[in-house]
């Protein structure tokens, strides 16, 4: 009964973000730019929450994260142009609002906001936009094992989006947006 329960409520969640996107796709303009963030290890500094988990709940883990200023500022930078910026990150479909506050802690007021419960789920998503005429720029480290002092990478997800028309920003690139404001907040 739990399974069917369970899967009930996976399908449930899960229709109710590709409707929201759907609808996004539709009052978007095709051709124009949509920004495709990640939120753990990308936006949110989140594998040190889980090596040495200290925290009373998931809830409060994940609004204690740090947020990396360097990503927070090129976010914000998309943002205040206008551009079209979409967080979609593989949480637990019962964290959406957590995660909405996180965001709103660090002064992001994202367009849309899409969970899903893999990594591998993403690539609809990405597929999505490519179809709908949307030039993306996906900015994802697709990495895991962080807290086990070996990071690995979806390898086979990072290949796929690779090969299609699409810019991909991992794990180099959002390192390099990170550092190039380091400098800049030294002492704070």
């Amino acid at each position: 009964m739990k399974r069917l329960i369970r899967m009930v409520i996976y399908h449930g969640f899960d229709y109710y973000f590709k409707f929201r996107f759907k609808r996004f796709l539709k009052s978007s303009e095709p051709g124009g730019t949509v920004y495709l963030v990640d939120i753990d290890n990308t936006l949110a500094d989140t594998w040190p929450s889980l090596q040495n988990y200290v925290y009373r709940s998931e809830h409060q883990r994940y609004l204690s994260l740090s947020v990396f200023i360097g990503m927070r500022k090129y976010v914000m930078s998309k943002l205040r142009n206008h551009e079209h910026v979409v967080f979609l990150s593989a949480r637990s479909y019962f964290k959406y609002y957590t995660t909405k506050k996180w965001l709103l802690s660090c002064g992001i007021l994202a367009d849309e906001l899409i969970l899903v419960s893999n990594a591998f789920e993403k690539i609809s998503y990405v597929n999505d936009l490519v179809d709908g005429g949307f030039n993306v720029v996906y900015l994802d480290d697709l990495s895991y094992n962080h807290e086990h002092g070996n990071v690995l990478f979806y390898s086979d997800l990072i290949y796929s989006l690779n090969k299609l028309p699409i810019t991909y920003m991992g794990v180099e690139q959002i390192n390099l947006i990170n550092s190039v404001y380091e400098g800049d907040n030294q002492g704070s």
